[in-house]
């Protein structure tokens, strides 16, 4: 009984080492384009407009990801109406202005040196839905 214990308490403890993401990533940072911002309210109507029940949702500066590929990344968050204590956060990768995926809670997106930004566009997708 001690040795699975002991293995789940290991894999927690290495589930909780996530780094921070590099300082050059962190001083890559720009304002989101509204080209950025538009897509995410576009891919939001195109799938129903339906995204939750939330307050105060932001963007997050763009920053560099990976300079061979030219991929970049950026997050979103919300408060939940109903828990407010911590945000939903999505990150999202980019590259030739075409975004190319999302990450539901991504670590990265809670790194203190990412600036965040108002995101009343998308608060106003939610009112129309």
């Amino acid at each position: 009984m001690k040795k699975p214990i002991a293995f789940l308490g290991g894999l927690l403890l290495l589930a909780s080492c996530q780094t921070d993401v590099p300082q050059s990533v962190a001083d890559s940072q720009v304002p989101p384009s509204a080209s950025v911002r538009n897509q995410v309210v576009q891919i939001v109507l195109n799938n129903g407009g339906k995204i939750g029940d939330f307050v105060r949702p932001e963007i997050s500066s763009v920053v560099l990801l990976d300079p061979q590929t030219r991929t970049y990344a950026f997050c979103v968050r919300a408060w939940s109406a109903q828990r407010q204590r911590q945000p939903d956060v999505v990150g999202i990768s980019v590259r030739d202005n075409k975004i190319l995926g999302s990450t539901a809670n991504d670590y990265r997106c809670r790194d203190k040196r990412l600036r965040y930004y108002p995101y009343p566009e998308l608060k106003a997708v939610r009112g129309s839905s």
